[in-house]
């Protein structure tokens, strides 16, 4: 099904390219300059040290607003604020505005907007998804048994979380056995989904395995979370 619906966004984009604004670096340094209608789609910001999920800037995005497409050939998923940033120049970024932003596609990652917050969509099939969520974890130094300063500064890493969101219901999952057998009511649907991973050779630790694994859980029982 994720498939499918990656085939069938490149083919709504290629449909609508003459359609879709293009926002390039250029535009929205030209936007800013000339204090043209820039407001609607964020405001500009100086560097920061915040972490992102792309390790550079030469990323293909589009943004979906409106019934609109804008595509970008300078994006990152900006994790501490749960936002989208474009590289204007070395010292200066574009922040757009997510409030409006319905959904976000990245290296054909798919972000979508859920109760003003942004998640990865692993899969999704009618209300049900598969959800990853970004966030930072901070670690700390450690002390020196010796005494005098902490080894090491206190660091900021990404974490991640997953969730199954049914209907208007969310569900933290863990990438293990019983985390996921948790969430089938049903006794028989759960012996059916171990016979399915047993035969399909699937780990409940890999997440596109898991992926294949909810596809089965969501196609197959009503009885979850």
């Amino acid at each position: 099904m994720k498939n499918i619906f990656k085939i069938v966004l490149f083919f709504f984009l290629v449909i609508n390219n003459s359609y879709g604004q293009r926002i390039t670096i250029k535009r929205i340094e030209s936007r800013l300059i000339t204090n043209e209608g820039v407001e609607f789609i964020g405001s500009l910001k100086d560097k920061n040290n915040d972490l992102y999920t792309f390790t550079n800037w030469n990323n293909s995005g589009v943004l979906f607003l409106d019934n609109k497409i804008y595509k970008l050939s300078n994006i990152n998923f900006n994790i501490t604020t749960n936002s989208f940033d474009s590289r204007i120049t070395r010292d200066k970024l574009f922040s757009f505005k997510t409030s409006e932003i319905d959904s976000v596609s990245i290296n054909n990652l798919i972000f979508k907007n859920i109760g003003n917050s942004f998640y990865e969509v692993l899969f999704e099939t009618g209300n049900k998804l598969f959800l990853k969520k970004y966030d930072i974890k901070f670690q700390q130094g450690i002390d020196n048994r010796l005494g005098g300063r902490t080894l090491g500064k206190t660091k900021s890493l990404v974490s991640h979380n997953y969730l199954i969101k049914s209907g208007e219901i969310f569900k933290k999952v863990e990438l293990d056995k019983n985390s996921i057998l948790d969430l089938i009511n049903d006794e028989i649907d759960k012996n059916q989904l171990k016979s399915f991973v047993k035969k399909e050779n699937l780990s409940y630790k890999k997440v596109n395995d898991v992926v294949k694994i909810f596809k089965y859980i969501f196609e197959n029982s009503s009885n979850i979370i």
